[in-house]
């Protein structure tokens, strides 16, 4: 009889022990393959553009730093600020005026469009697959813009992951931007008539609705198909004022459309609903393909 209770007391002490290192080398686990994720580095892609300082050149990147919401993240004077104040994943957005002492223009380059810091490492807040499809001439535009400010502040801290953060890593619903850059898709090309339209749509509704302008996954921006119940003057007063095609201003569309859109020109909202609408109306790749069965 005590042999067996002593057998018994054995298992369960052997059970407990098991508990206690699966207790243990699960957050172990969690914190060994999330910082795998974390301090990857990256293919570095050669960049030739360069920051443009004309006149002209500094216009247009003041105006497209507009468009494209430069300020909502790294504030008015793009100096920074803390986008999430959550403990576990706090977010801030760089000030891009301290970094144009350290950061060439291939690096901002880097940043702006594959999501990557000068060290290889990726970006985690920065919506760079909004960005990946912007040409060249306009990032130079930009840089000038950027470059023509004086240097002012301290840069921002680095992110930091708490637990519960770097679970959703591990999991997937937390992920870095460079590699979400690799597989943005553009949106339909739909020829040359619609080649204005298309880019703006990439350019400046890609940060919600994703370049390829199908929605967010999380539901909350549509499908860009949905132009298609706005008549061309109620798409202009969606643009221009933030109002529905029932002509409800929009908690979401209306403070974009004071902050960014209202400076769109009627030459290029034109184009937009054009190309918006020639979009929803065109074959998807089922209906072609089960067309030549």
């Amino acid at each position: 009889m005590d042999r067996d209770r002593i057998r018994w007391l054995r298992w369960i002490g052997l059970a407990l022990a098991a508990l206690v290192a699966v207790y243990l080398a699960i957050p172990a686990y969690i914190w060994l393959a999330s910082e795998a994720v974390i301090d990857r580095r990256y293919t570095l892609p050669r960049s030739l553009v360069r920051a443009e300082s004309t006149p002209d050149a500094l216009a247009r990147g003041a105006r497209l730093a507009v468009i494209d919401g430069c300020a909502d993240c790294h504030s008015a004077n793009l100096t920074g600020k803390l986008l999430q104040s959550d403990p576990a994943f706090p977010v801030f957005a760089s000030n891009l005026r301290a970094l144009t002492a350290t950061y060439t223009d291939e690096d901002f380059d880097r940043a702006i469009r594959r999501g990557l810091r000068p060290d290889a490492s990726s970006l985690w807040a920065m919506p760079s697959p909004a960005f990946v499809y912007v040409h060249d001439d306009d990032i130079a535009a930009i840089l000038g813009y950027l470059r023509a400010r004086p240097p002012a502040g301290a840069e921002t801290p680095p992110p930091s992951f708490a637990r519960s953060a770097r679970r959703e890593i591990v999991q997937g619903t937390l992920q870095p931007m460079a590699p979400l850059v690799l597989v943005q898709m553009p949106a339909i090309d739909l020829g040359p008539h619609y080649d204005g339209g298309r880019y703006i749509a990439m350019m400046a509704c890609g940060s919600c609705h994703a370049t390829e302008l199908i929605g967010s996954t999380d539901g909350r921006a549509p499908d860009l198909n949905v132009t298609t119940h706005y008549s061309r003057e109620q798409f202009f007063d969606l643009m221009r004022k933030g109002v529905g095609a029932r002509g409800y201003w929009l908690p979401t569309m209306g403070p974009l459309a004071r902050k960014r859109f209202h400076i769109l020109k009627d030459w290029e909202i034109d184009p937009l609903y054009a190309y918006l609408v020639a979009r929803a109306k065109a074959p998807t790749i089922d209906q072609i393909s089960n067309s030549i069965r």
